[in-house]
């Protein structure tokens, strides 16, 4: 393993579920793919295809464990689940809406955990830097898939590039959408 080499890093949205259709915060709740989940799957296993992946990545959080199987078959690897790639855990909060005023005012406190037992913006993002410290070092020079959730793709994106508070706010990868990074 060469050291100096660059990793890649494709990091993918799971499919839509009917939490996603609602828009409702899903957070660590084991909510299934809908059928258009489903298709939108089989569609990102196609994009990625010929990117070169050698490892795949993904929460245990059934909605994205199934989407990287789907993407896993089609590229002949089998998925790793993480618990660390999970959603950000909302707490009380899963189930809201997303336009909730009271959400919409706990997602800028970074350092206060949402309540019910939830986790801070901080700590989720804690979480997921750690795994991508993990990933970088023992994935280096190789082309890495990851399959998770809304807000850990924000603190993914967070890790690799600059983002301030607003950025970081209004980063959103949609279902089965992925962004490319290297390190």
């Amino acid at each position: 393993m060469n050291h100096s080499q660059k990793t890649t890093i494709y990091s993918a949205r799971h499919g839509e579920t009917e939490f996603n259709v609602k828009f409702r915060l899903c957070g660590q709740i084991d909510i299934p793919l809908n059928q258009k989940g489903m298709e939108q799957a089989h569609i990102l296993a196609m994009r990625l295809k010929d990117k070169g992946i050698e490892r795949i990545f993904c929460s245990d959080l059934s909605r994205a464990l199934v989407t990287a199987q789907i993407v896993g078959r089609e590229l002949g690897l089998e998925p790793i689940p993480d618990a660390r790639l999970r959603e950000t855990n909302f707490g009380s909060m899963e189930q809201c809406r997303r336009d909730d005023p009271e959400y919409d005012r706990r997602k800028r406190a970074f350092a206060e955990r949402f309540p019910g037992g939830g986790e801070s913006i901080l700590q989720s993002a804690h979480r997921v830097y750690g795994f991508l410290d993990e990933i970088l070092d023992k994935c280096r020079g190789e082309t890495v898939l990851l399959v998770s959730h809304g807000w850990t793709n924000k603190m993914i994106a967070s890790y690799f590039r600059d983002l301030g508070n607003e950025e970081f706010g209004e980063f959103v990868l949609p279902n089965c959408e992925f962004a490319k990074y290297e390190k």
